[in-house]
């Protein structure tokens, strides 16, 4: 019984640590899906997408991959790479999990939902998002977080 105890404890700690968000997180737009509203995000939700001044996140530390079509975002080690970008609405994405677990990429409020199998890659199509700023996360891994900032 005391085995079994210091194995769940284990676990549970291992868990949390594997949960945790880094600086390497990231996200994207052009995921088509649907969803319903989940926690997870910072800021506030508008017609322009989510506030990620709570997150960090700014057209000023974010990687430009405005110019990129496709552009790609990885998730490995259960984080998102890279966890702050410009994306342009129009392009569309690819979404790499390198992970051996499912995780999603998630904007709340949005259309963007899309769940990613272990080892799997996604390939999708714009989600047409208006310009602005918006908080995404994994719904399996709730701190997994980061920030697109769509122009």
């Amino acid at each position: 019984m005391r085995k079994m105890l210091l194995v769940m404890v284990a676990v549970l700690a291992l868990t949390s640590a594997a949960c945790s968000s880094g600086d390497d997180n990231s996200g994207a737009t052009g995921v088509t899906s649907t969803t319903g509203g989940t926690p997870g995000t910072t800021g506030t939700t508008g017609t322009t997408g989510t506030t990620g001044s709570e997150s960090g996140c700014t057209a000023a530390n974010a990687v430009d991959l405005s110019a990129d079509d496709p552009f790609t975002v990885t998730i490995q080690g259960f984080a998102f790479d890279p966890p702050c970008f410009v994306a342009a609405s129009t392009s569309t994405i690819t979404i790499e999990n390198k992970d051996g677990v499912p995780h999603t990429f998630t904007i709340d409020g949005t259309q963007v939902d899309v769940t990613i199998d272990g080892g799997k890659t996604f390939n999708g199509e714009s989600a047409g998002l208006a310009p602005g700023s918006y908080d995404f996360y994994c719904k399996i891994h709730p701190t997994m977080t980061g920030t697109v900032i769509v122009v």
